[in-house]
């Protein structure tokens, strides 16, 4: 066993080479450490086989060439699931988050004891896959969760103080951790994605519902009762329609799937249902006023969101993504200019990236939680 310094250290350690290949002065100097201590820390990781030093490459100057330190590929393997109401989306990850297999499963069955059931039937059909056992299981979905075990609520799909981590660690025997979905991906953008080495880091997420995700030093912020980031009823437009629950003109009315489809069916008259966001955000839709009026709205209301989370957190950088990441590109101009103007007049602008969406992308998310918990483990050993 390490001594509780170097422990914590090896954990940190791990954490950042899992995120890609880094130099011990580098690691030195992001851990805060001295050049003794910080190889005092590795040796031992090297030992167990979790670090390996990569062949050297030519420094940019004089000087010796630069060894950097890696985590060994073939480490650890983890299972990341995202949960929607209908689907399970699981992934199998490396420490460099590179998926290696994918299993996608209907949800016939919604209560958490068949849930975990099947996210248990998925990990053995990767480890099948595989030719491996997975180390750990990471899982997110769209609910408040607290202390990473057991969801507080998750109302599509009909939980209350469901303590999941505990059922699938029983149904899979593996450590398994719970996190909401918009926290866990941006947990991933930070770790392996465009957040790398961006601090802090936000992540907002526009589609069924709209939602934040923040890293602040590595760490994701959850808040006291799991619900950090949880920006969808936020006021936007006091005049704006309602949403499913009466709020007027609240970013998730104005700028949510459910809500652009609505809007575009009350003017369209017909029904929702018969609508989807790439049918109206095709060129000859958007000819019609009507829904070039929704679909701006929506870039708006998406851009004060942006905005707000700008101004009050200063990150270093921020992502919009989700299945309408569509309507801001489409708006790009409207939606850039509406985050500048909610900018203080004496603050650099906040670069904001748009990233492409797929579900996968959400369970890769739930699988860098679970190599979070994992790297903690190992510093221990």
């Amino acid at each position: 066993m390490l001594d509780a310094g170097r422990s914590l250290g090896a954990r940190a350690l791990l954490q950042l080479v899992s995120a890609g290949p880094m130099s011990r002065a580098e690691l030195a100097r992001r851990l805060g450490l001295s050049a003794a201590t910080t190889t005092r820390t590795v040796r031992p990781l090297i030992e167990a086989g979790l670090v390996e030093e990569q062949p050297p490459q030519e420094s940019a100057g004089p000087g010796r060439p630069v060894r950097r330190l890696a985590v060994v590929a073939r480490s650890v393997t983890v299972v990341g699931v995202k949960l929607t109401d209908d689907t399970l989306y699981a992934v199998l990850t490396d420490p460099r988050g590179q998926v290696l297999a994918s299993e996608t499963r209907p949800l016939a069955h919604t209560d958490a004891v068949r849930v975990s059931a099947l996210i248990a039937s998925v990990v053995t059909r990767l480890a099948e896959r595989s030719g491996r056992r997975p180390d750990a299981v990471g899982i997110s979905l769209g609910a408040a969760v607290v202390g990473r075990r057991t969801v507080v609520v998750a109302s599509f799909l009909g939980w209350r103080d469901a303590p999941l981590a505990d059922m699938v660690h029983e149904a899979t025997g593996l450590p398994c951790t719970v996190a909401n979905d918009v926290r866990a991906f941006a947990y991933a953008e930070a770790w392996f994605g465009a957040g790398r080495g961006r601090d802090p880091f936000g992540l907002v997420t526009l589609g069924a519902g709209i939602g934040c995700g923040t890293v602040v030093g590595g760490e994701i912020l959850s808040g006291a009762r799991g619900a950090a980031g949880s920006v969808g009823h936020l006021p936007v437009d006091p005049s704006g329609p309602p949403c499913e629950i009466g709020h007027p003109g609240c970013a998730r009315a104005l700028a949510s799937t459910s809500g652009i489809l609505a809007a575009a069916a009350g003017h369209l008259g017909c029904r929702a249902q018969d609508l989807s966001l790439d049918m109206l955000l095709s060129p000859r839709a958007r000819q019609d006023d009507g829904v070039d009026g929704v679909l701006r709205r929506a870039a708006l209301a998406a851009a004060t969101i942006v905005g707000t989370f700008i101004a009050y957190v200063d990150p270093e950088l921020v992502v919009v993504s989700g299945e309408g990441v569509g309507v801001v590109e489409a708006y790009r101009e409207d939606f850039d200019a509406q985050v500048a103007a909610l900018r203080h007049w004496a603050a650099e602008p906040v670069p904001v990236l748009t990233r492409a969406f797929e579900f996968d992308e959400w369970a890769r998310g739930a699988g860098a939680l679970a190599l979070e918990a994992w790297t903690r483990v190992a510093g221990d050993r």
